[in-house]
């Protein structure tokens, strides 16, 4: 599991909307061979967005403060052989990013069994298989 959280300062966020970010966002997801389920963007006013992309994989989200030409980005996702710094610069091209600082977050994987799964408390939808 790769869970990447980017700290983006100095962007110029002026005239960005959640069409060109959610297209950003689908880029990125398609360069790390994820599969889009969803998206929501909600665009706040007087300013800032913040926009959602569930991933079968995971997801993607990125928030944005024009005030004062800041972002966060997070990627999370399964598919251990992703490329995420190469994958994350059509969101950073979008935002027109400045400074980037890039924390890896480290992240347990799935159960390796249905016992593990069960007493870990875990229950719904998991879409494990779906992990490489």
């Amino acid at each position: 599991m790769i869970h990447m959280v980017y700290d983006v300062t100095g962007c110029e966020l002026t005239g960005l909307g959640t069409t060109e970010l959610v297209g950003a966002m689908r880029k990125t997801a398609a360069l790390l061979g994820c599969t889009v389920l969803g998206e929501l963007p909600v665009q706040f006013q007087p300013h800032g967005a913040t926009a959602v992309i569930v991933l079968a994989e995971s997801h993607i989200t990125v928030s944005t403060w024009p005030e004062i030409g800041l972002a966060h980005i997070d990627v999370f996702t399964c598919r251990a052989d992703a490329e995420v710094d190469d994958a994350v610069a059509p969101v950073l091209a979008a935002l027109r990013a400045g400074e980037v600082k890039v924390q890896e977050v480290t992240r347990l994987g799935p159960p390796t069994s249905s016992r593990s799964t069960v007493e870990s408390g875990a229950s719904g939808n998991c879409r494990i298989a779906q992990c490489s």
